[in-house]
């Protein structure tokens, strides 16, 4: 049976396709097929990845990826999506497919930037939730300038690896990696977000009930945030995977948290868990991650992953 992509596309999808400079989604889909279509380094993926996801998401990206490539300057492609949601594994693949097709692109998290150990420990003490690592302050933005640009200078990146499942799970710096891409993907759960006044806050802090110490370091977090807009001003184009709700991190976390145990053998206590998903929830204001004015693209998601509409900014 001969696939039309058009039957399983989601809304918005041509208009994607156009922006990336293929005004006929047949042509473009033509182009893939001779490229691998589907198959393209589908070993990446786990088995249960469905066909409309690398329809909507996954070639789109590496189409937004091939035009960055064709503009030169050593791009920087930005990815914000909730922790759970797959965009690390979506990173893997665009890594894998790229080289399978003779392009050099890397990928880096902003939890690749995480302190060392001892001192992430200190700038995470007294947080409301507990949480080791991931909120504001917890990333050296120095480090992560200097390597992004360098790498723009010189063609070189050196950056870290941070290994979450070292020192019991709170996690800490394992190398440092070399590397000479042509682009680069820079992913984290609240890339893209920055200070906003919205008139829904009051409403936002009734319905989580936050409690008066979430109150008072959230202050502390919102203060740190436009530090993090340098790095969001290197990026050329933004992506945001936006979740159905804030809250559906609750779902894509604990089934994060099942693969990490899979895979590297480290369990998270379920009340670990509730912690994370907790701040994940209350950290920011629900609008600051769900309308990231600076995306440039929106894939809106249903906790199931399922792409409902795309739309450009």
């Amino acid at each position: 049976m001969v696939l039309d992509p058009l039957q399983m596309a989601p809304k918005g999808w041509p208009l994607l396709l156009e922006s990336l400079g293929w005004s006929d989604p047949e042509l473009w889909w033509s182009h893939w097929q001779q490229r691998g279509g589907f198959e393209l380094a589908r070993r990446v993926w786990p088995a249960d990845v469905k066909d409309q996801w690398l329809l909507g998401v996954a070639l789109p990206l590496l189409s937004q990826a091939e035009s960055l490539l064709q503009m030169g300057g050593r791009p920087l492609l930005g990815l914000s999506a909730l922790p759970g949601c797959g965009k690390t594994t979506l990173c893997d693949w665009l890594v894998h497919a790229s080289s399978e097709l003779g392009w050099s692109i890397a990928f880096l998290s902003i939890d690749d930037f995480y302190w060392p150990g001892p001192e992430l420990d200190r700038r995470m003490a007294g947080n409301p939730w507990g949480v080791p690592r991931a909120i504001p302050g917890s990333h050296d933005l120095e480090l992560m300038a200097t390597a992004l640009d360098q790498w723009r200078e010189t063609g070189e990146l050196l950056a870290p690896r941070f290994d979450k499942s070292l020192r019991d799970g709170r996690g800490d710096r394992s190398e440092w990696v070399r590397s000479t891409p042509d682009l680069v993907v820079l992913e984290g759960w609240f890339v893209g977000v920055l200070v906003s006044d919205q008139a829904s806050e009051a409403e936002n802090i009734h319905s989580l009930a936050l409690t008066t110490e979430e109150l008072v370091y959230r202050q502390q977090l919102f203060r740190l945030v436009p530090d993090y807009a340098p790095i969001w001003n290197r990026i050329d184009k933004l992506w945001h995977l936006k979740a159905q709700s804030g809250t559906s991190s609750r779902l894509w976390k604990r089934q994060q948290v099942e693969t990490q145990a899979k895979t590297t053998g480290v369990h998270v206590s379920e009340s670990a868990v509730q912690d994370f998903v907790r701040m994940i929830e209350t950290a920011f204001p629900a609008a600051w991650l769900q309308d990231l004015h600076q995306s440039d693209v929106v894939i809106d998601l249903t906790n199931q992953r399922a792409v409902r509409e795309i739309t450009l900014k």
